[in-house]
């Protein structure tokens, strides 16, 4: 039996559609994945083996090969633990569900708890410029996931927790964040440019280069207060959009650098 389940790859700063393909088939046990994964992709088999049996499921004993296409994009990271595994779980008829308009993402522990995954943001992203209704993430992700408008965040702390949701034996509500972050803005700035004594053909360049969104360069012998003025050009500068937020807390998130505390980063 075949079954599909969708999730995301990140390319750069977004994300591209990937379709997680699971086919079993009569043979010795055996699990292939195909697609261009690369080594933790790979090794996703074992962490899947193990997350599913621990999770109170019976992984299959016949031969099982997984596809990640397209086959010519890149697969890295082990966002695809969650949809390889429910991929086979619905291949095997374990589990009974419309998959079809979600999205997928997240590392399996060997326990079958989630664990947090790099890019989330810019996954969800596309789950909405794809116009689908909802995705699957794991629960210490959701705000992150729920920055972006128009799509049901469905938060899980397990693979069994989920398995559960998609059986129709237990309902996971969708994670409403307890503040909008959005609405959350910071005025204070470490360095002021109206601290700074002096250096006004320096301040009146940086006044020009904020105001106008222009390049600047600054150079000077070392204490001549360089780093002191570009690091006060921030306090000038209006407050970041909502977009602009967005673009930010993407680089940190791709980069694991994003806090789960401060979700979004709007402040310059």
């Amino acid at each position: 039996m075949l079954a599909r389940v969708k999730t995301a790859a990140v390319v750069g700063l977004d994300a591209q559609l990937v379709e997680v393909e699971a086919d079993i088939a009569s043979g010795l046990p055996a699990t292939t994945i195909v697609g261009l994964p690369d080594a933790a992709v790979q090794e996703a088999r074992e962490r899947v083996r193990a997350a599913i049996r621990n999770s109170g499921c019976t992984f299959p004993a016949r031969r099982v090969t997984i596809n990640l296409a397209p086959a010519d994009l890149k697969k890295a990271g082990p966002a695809y633990d969650l949809p390889i595994a429910i991929g086979i779980l619905l291949s095997s008829g374990q589990i009974y569900a419309d998959a079809s308009n979600a999205l997928f993402l997240g590392e399996l522990s060997l326990d079958g708890s989630l664990r947090h995954t790099h890019g989330i943001l810019s996954m969800v992203a596309l789950a909405q410029e794809k116009g689908l209704s909802e995705v699957f993430v794991p629960a210490d992700d959701a705000n992150e996931a729920s920055l972006i408008d128009g799509i049901k965040v469905i938060p899980s702390v397990s693979l069994a927790q989920l398995v559960s949701h998609l059986r129709s034996e237990i309902l996971i509500p969708q994670h409403h964040p307890d503040k909008d972050w959005r609405d959350i803005t910071y005025d204070y700035f470490q360095n002021d440019l109206a601290h700074i004594k002096g250096q006004e053909h320096a301040k009146r360049a940086l006044e020009v280069a904020a105001t106008g969104g222009h390049n600047i360069l600054m150079s000077g012998p070392p204490g001549s207060g360089k780093t002191m003025l570009a690091r006060s050009l921030p306090s000038i500068m209006p407050k970041m959009t909502l977009p602009e937020a967005l673009e930010v807390t993407k680089i940190y998130s791709v980069s694991g650098l994003l806090s789960q505390d401060t979700p979004l980063l709007n402040q310059r």
